[in-house]
């Protein structure tokens, strides 16, 4: 709390008029970061049409917030949580996420719904390369869009195309000696 107090430019005791902990300052910046970052999501999205559009249209709002708040925002998504609630809310935040865009995929693409849940997480996940391919590499914001929607849209195409054993028993392998 000292250091943010000093960073601030406010007295120590000022921080904790308002939070206990600095944890509790953690994950109040964090709440407050991802509700504004999901109501401008949500917003994008009730123009959008389509699955691809719907992609677009989050990538844009996403990286719109994170041009205005990079900083926060990136240091919340990329660095390791210190505080257990806050990592543990971004866990709840990505169960969610996933589970709205697995649902639209599953609907789009006619998937099983664990399996688009499952694609989408892991799709989700991918968004710190993102950031990464953005900030650090310089890439320009309508390539990443296009390549990250690229990626989304086969993964799901590839899916609905030949999809995964997912839920069924697996075969047993015979071993194979290095011999042979």
């Amino acid at each position: 709390m000292e250091g943010v107090a000093a960073r601030a430019g406010v007295s120590k005791a000022l921080g904790y008029r308002y939070f206990d902990n600095a944890d509790d300052l953690l994950v109040a910046v964090h709440d407050r970061e991802m509700v504004e970052l999901g109501s401008r999501v949500r917003a994008a999205l009730r123009s959008s049409h389509t699955f691809e559009e719907g992609i677009r249209a989050s990538l844009t709002a996403w990286l719109d917030r994170l041009a205005e708040r990079g900083n926060v925002v990136t240091s919340l998504m990329q660095a390791g949580p210190v505080s257990g609630r806050v990592q543990e809310r971004s866990r709840r935040m990505h169960a969610t996420v996933s589970e709205f865009y697995g649902q639209r995929a599953a609907d789009t693409y006619d998937l099983d719904l664990r399996t688009a849940t499952a694609a989408a997480s892991i799709l989700l996940t991918g968004l710190d390369g993102l950031i990464d391919c953005w900030v650090n590499r310089r890439m320009p914001r309508r390539e990443i869009v296009d390549v990250y929607t690229t990626m989304c849209l086969g993964a799901f195409e590839a899916l609905a195309a030949r999809p995964p054993l997912i839920g069924e028993r697996s075969m047993t392998i015979r071993s194979i000696d290095p011999v042979d």
